[in-house]
């Protein structure tokens, strides 16, 4: 089996550990989104990095607003693969007629390894604290991250395969249950704009497990990513 088959299997192997939820009288529910996603990692020093986000998304076949993520977060390097970060996240949300503001803290530990023959794995394990005033309690959600980036040949193209998966860690009143959360599911293309630039694109499948009310839900996403990394 060649490379590129072994990360697909792999990929594929992961989404088909996600859990079946049966609510027979609700069927799916399918929705074409857009996510943007700007970030800035800018160094300080030789060690300490500055993490700024801003990520508008938009639902409903993409002609409603989702809602807006703005996240902060210090970072250190441990090493030239490993680091840490801590930060915070402000996320306003949108659902009918009404904004909700979600507020996260979160940690992260971010490491890439050496490359599997053209392939160049990374990880990022990020735990996150959840707050909103609708909540009875903080909501503890865990998120695991692998990634995997091959070039195109000598061009300035790449490709990405990401597979990112969520679980909550306790039972909140008022808010998410424990359990699984959601999988995403990514394949993108990578350009370097420049040595200090590169931008990403391409199409996600979100999936979030059904409830009493609402069949499973499926989000078909265009996603566009501008990292700016000095």
């Amino acid at each position: 089996m060649s490379g590129a088959a072994r990360v697909v299997a792999a990929l594929l192997a992961l989404v088909g550990w996600l859990p079946v939820y049966a609510h027979a009288q609700q069927p799916p529910v399918n929705d074409l989104q857009a996510w943007l996603l700007l970030l800035g990692q800018l160094p300080v020093g030789d060690a300490w990095l500055v993490h700024v986000e801003v990520q508008p998304r938009w639902n409903d076949d993409i002609s409603q607003r989702d809602q807006l993520l703005l996240r902060t977060a210090l970072g250190r390097r441990l090493g030239p693969r490993v680091s840490v970060w801590a930060g915070y996240g402000y996320i306003p949300r949108w659902s009918d007629g009404e904004r909700f503001d979600e507020q996260r803290t979160w940690q992260q530990l971010s490491a890439t390894f050496p490359r599997m023959g053209s392939w160049a794995p990374s990880i990022r394990i990020r735990p996150e604290q959840r707050y909103l005033d609708d909540w009875g309690d903080t909501s503890h959600r865990l998120r695991a991250l692998g990634r995997m980036v091959r070039p195109i040949g000598a061009s300035p193209w790449s490709l990405a395969l990401w597979d990112e998966y969520f679980v909550t860690l306790d039972e909140t009143p008022g808010g998410p249950a424990r359990g699984f959360d959601q999988n995403r599911l990514f394949a993108t293309v990578l350009r370097k704009l420049s040595p200090d630039m590169s931008v990403e694109a391409g199409y996600m499948w979100q999936v979030q497990p059904s409830t009493a009310s609402r069949g499973t839900r499926h989000g078909h996403t265009l996603f566009a990513w501008v990292t700016y990394a000095p």
